[in-house]
């Protein structure tokens, strides 16, 4: 399930400031409530630059002179940052360390620390929002999340974590386009809680137990209707049907699917059709239409079709027909 889609367009994110009180003023709009202290405020020359749509703000900061920035709660935001260059140093609940080019840092909710800039230090910035973090946590879990979510502060650049920052910074480019395909709200939900799941399973948390708990733990049946709907994808199916393969309730149904496909059972069923139309389009032979192929994956209100397939891939399913015919792929569930 993606998230709820954002109602206000790009914000482009661009400033140069030299007077502490209001660098910590613009600040305190895009992450949360701070404290700024600027040993040499002659030398301070604040800079952001990024881009802000529904849920999500990157972008790249500096102060240009060495700064101490003291939290206390950041109450709903996620503020996540990687030195491009220079150092930037954490202390946190007795413990510190240093963030640099390989190592990242985030500041959660509820969690008091001070963070040390270097003169040099230059930064890509990460603002996610409390509600939408816990919102998909929540639907991870199968439940609603009451405490706050605190991420562990060091974030070193390896394994999951490597790819989490390569996909902010496509996020990036892609923000920065103009006539991107952020632009069309569902397609920007679904780059969002990506951005957002991948991060809660690959940062440790003070869910992580639970959460990875339950991807372990995921029922053989689901796995069961997952394989049926695979195999079915052509073929009417309901929720009623479900509830009879499955064996459980339909309370039961919908948490489990929330909880270890993201989306409710049939939203999971078109998920997959959607994905099998938009293969069976891409290596269509020339004598294949658009029609003939959306009817045979079981969509038989066309116009409605192509909207929809529109929303979700950024095109019209005519501009996908084709493109990567006789490259020799197998199209099956």
């Amino acid at each position: 399930m993606t998230l709820a889609p954002h109602a206000s367009p790009r914000r482009r994110i661009a400033t140069l400031i030299h007077e502490p009180d209001d660098a910590c003023r613009w600040m305190r709009g895009i992450n949360g409530p701070h404290r700024l202290e600027v040993p040499r405020p002659r030398d301070l020359a604040f800079r952001h630059e990024g881009t802000a749509l529904g849920n999500v703000a990157i972008g790249i900061i500096e102060y240009a002179t060495r700064v101490t920035i003291k939290v206390d709660d950041l109450a709903q935001s996620y503020s996540i940052s990687l030195p491009l260059s220079g150092e930037q140093h954490i202390e946190y609940a007795r413990q510190e360390f240093a963030s640099d080019a390989r190592v990242g840092a985030i500041i959660s909710p509820h969690q008091p620390l001070h963070l040390n800039i270097g003169e040099d230090c230059r930064k890509q910035l990460v603002r996610l929002s409390r509600e939408a973090v816990h919102h998909r946590l929540g639907q991870l879990l199968g439940r609603k999340v009451t405490a706050p979510v605190i991420f562990d502060p060091r974030m070193p650049l390896e394994g999951h974590l490597g790819d989490w920052w390569k996909t902010v910074a496509h996020l990036q480019d892609l923000l920065g386009a103009e006539g991107s395909l952020c632009d069309l709200p569902e397609v920007w939900g679904n780059f969002e809680s990506g951005l957002i799941t991948s991060l809660l399973y690959a940062q440790p948390h003070n869910y992580s137990g639970e959460l990875l708990g339950r991807q372990q733990e995921r029922p053989g049946y689901l796995d069961q209707l997952d394989a049926m709907m695979r195999e079915s994808l052509d073929q009417p199916l309901t929720l009623e049907d479900l509830e009879k393969l499955s064996g459980v309730s339909r309370e039961r149904l919908y948490q489990d699917f929330h909880a270890h496909f993201g989306a409710a059972p049939i939203a999971h069923f078109r998920n997959l059709r959607f994905e099998w139309v938009k293969r069976r389009l891409e290596h269509a032979g020339p004598r294949e239409s658009v029609s003939s192929i959306a009817m045979d994956c079981g969509f038989l209100q066309l116009g409605r079709f192509s909207r929809d397939y529109q929303k979700r891939f950024g095109e019209r399913p005519s501009q996908a027909i084709g493109r990567h015919a006789g490259q020799g792929e197998v199209i099956r569930h």
